[in-house]
C-alpha cells in the first residue's frame, strides 16, 4: 500500500508540474511529456479534475481517424496567493491567481511602532482585505513574505532585523501564520529579489548568478542552477560586514546609501543623499573613487567565492551607477582575480522582491496540491504574461484599517 501511494504521489506531481507549465495541452501530449502510461495519465487527470485543479477546454483537431482530443489546462482560479515585500518604510503586497497573474496590488506605510504580534495582525488584515477586494470569491491558498533581516536556514525564525527589530525571533512569523490560516512562508528580501529575477526577469536559471541590493543598506544573494543558497545563520551574502583593508570602515560604509552619506560627512562633505554625490562627480571625485574601489573589491570577492556568470545590481543606490561604470568594474575584476563576469542592472527593479515573494507563495501552493519539492523547479511560468498583468495593475495607496478579527 505504501509503495502504491508513493507511486500515485509521484505520478500526480509529474503530471501537475507539466500541466501548470502549459497554457493548455491534451492528454497524448501529457503522456509524451511525462513518460507516464496513457492509462496513468487519464487516471491522474480525472483525479485532478475532481479536485478542481484541472479543467477541460475546447477539443483540438485530431489528425486521422477518431475523435478530437479534449484539451486541459490548470485551473488558475483554484486558489489565490499573496506576495508581500515588507520593508522598514513601506509594505507592498500583490494578489495573484494560481498562475501568478496579478489581480490587485497594495502599498502602505509600515507601522514600525507596532510590536511583532501587532505587526503580524496588521499585515494579515491587509492580506485579507486585498483578497476580499480583488479575489472574486476564490480562496486564499498561500502567502509568501520577504523580510528585511537575516532569516535562519530553517526559515522558521528571524535572527535579526535592523529596520524592524520586532520581527526577530519566532513570534512575528508564528502570529502571522496563525492569523492568515494558510501556508505562510518567509525569506530574506534579497533572496526573494533574486527568485523574482530568476522566475520573471532576464536572468537565466542555469549557472551561477549573484544579486547585489544596494539601497539604504547593502545585501546580496546567490543562486546556483536556479536554487538560491541559504546559510544556517542567515548571514550568507552579508558582504557589507567585510572590513576595508587599511581603514576602519566596512564595505557597507561606502556601498550603501546611509553608509556613504555618513562616510562623506566624515571626510568633511555636507551631503544629504548619494544622488547628490554622483550628480557632481568632479566636486566629490575623492569620495567616489573610494566608492568604486569598494565596489570592485566587493565584486572581486563575490567572483572568487562563487564564479558567477553575472552579477545583477538593484536598489536606489545602484541607479547612480551607469552601465559604463559597471562594465569598468567587471573588467577590473577580471584583471585582478581572473574571473569573467558581467555586471548589469536588474530588469525588474524594485518589483523583483515582490514578485519573488509571490513566487514563494506559489511554490507552497503547488506543493500543497501535490507537487513534490524536487518537481517545483521544473515548472515554467509564462513570465511575459505575469509581468504584463503586474505592470497593468497600479497599486492602491489608501491605507486599509479593517480590523483583522472582523474578517472571517
Amino acid at each position: 500500500m505504501a509503495a502504491a501511494s508513493l507511486t500515485r504521489g509521484y505520478n500526480r506531481s509529474v503530471a501537475l508540474s507539466s500541466i501548470i507549465s502549459a497554457v493548455e495541452l491534451d492528454r497524448p501530449r501529457l503522456v509524451a511529456e511525462t513518460g507516464l502510461s496513457q492509462a496513468t495519465v487519464f487516471r491522474v487527470v480525472d483525479d485532478l479534475m475532481q479536485d478542481g485543479l484541472v479543467v477541460e477546454t475546447d477539443a483540438s483537431p485530431r489528425v486521422g481517424p477518431g475523435r478530437n482530443a479534449t484539451r486541459i489546462r490548470f485551473n488558475e482560479s483554484h486558489a489565490m496567493v499573496v506576495g508581500v515585500d515588507l520593508g522598514g518604510t513601506n509594505c507592498r503586497l500583490v494578489l495573484s491567481d494560481a498562475l501568478g497573474n496579478t489581480l490587485g496590488r497594495l502599498v502602505d506605510t509600515t507601522p514600525v511602532a507596532l510590536s511583532g504580534s501587532e505587526l503580524a495582525d496588521w499585515l494579515a488584515g491587509h492580506v485579507f482585505e486585498l483578497t476580499a477586494r480583488y479575489g472574486q470569491g476564490a480562496e486564499l491558498g498561500a502567502v509568501g513574505i520577504g523580510l528585511p533581516g537575516a532569516v535562519a536556514g530553517d526559515k522558521e525564525h528571524v535572527i535579526a532585523s535592523v529596520n524592524l527589530p520586532q520581527i526577530a525571533g519566532t513570534e512575528f512569523i508564528d502570529c502571522l501564520s496563525e492569523a492568515t490560516g494558510v501556508p505562510t512562508a518567509v525569506d530574506n528580501d534579497s533572496n526573494l529579489a533574486l527568485v523574482g529575477e530568476l522566475q520573471y526577469g532576464a536572468v537565466p536559471r542555469g549557472g551561477t548568478v549573484a544579486l547585489l541590493v544596494i539601497g539604504t543598506g547593502l545585501s546580496a544573494a546567490v543562486a546556483v542552477d536556479g536554487r538560491v543558497l541559504s546559510g544556517r545563520e542567515g548571514v550568507l551574502g552579508e558582504f557589507g560586514r567585510l572590513p576595508l583593508y587599511g581603514s576602519g570602515y566596512r564595505v557597507r560604509d561606502l556601498v550603501s546609501g546611509a553608509g556613504l552619506v555618513a562616510y562623506a560627512a566624515d571626510q568633511g562633505y555636507d551631503v544629504s543623499s548619494t544622488r547628490e554625490l554622483f550628480a557632481k562627480p568632479h566636486k566629490y571625485r575623492r569620495v567616489l573613487d573610494e566608492v568604486y574601489r569598494a565596489l570592485t573589491h566587493l565584486a572581486s570577492i563575490m567572483s572568487i567565492a562563487y564564479e558567477p556568470q553575472s552579477i545583477v545590481v538593484t536598489g536606489g543606490f545602484s541607479e547612480s551607477l551607469d552601465e559604463a561604470s559597471l562594465a569598468r568594474i567587471a573588467a577590473q575584476v577580471e584583471t585582478s582575480v581572473s574571473v569573467r563576469t558581467s555586471i548589469h542592472h536588474s530588469s525588474l527593479g524594485e518589483a523583483a522582491g515582490l514578485l519573488g515573494a509571490m513566487s514563494l507563495g506559489l511554490s507552497n501552493l503547488y506543493h500543497g496540491i501535490g507537487v513534490y519539492r524536487d518537481d517545483l523547479a521544473a515548472i515554467r511560468s509564462d513570465s511575459a504574461a505575469v509581468i504584463r498583468s503586474f505592470e497593468a495593475s497600479a497599486p492602491e495607496r489608501e491605507p486599509i484599517r479593517l480590523p483583522l478579527r472582523s474578517v472571517v
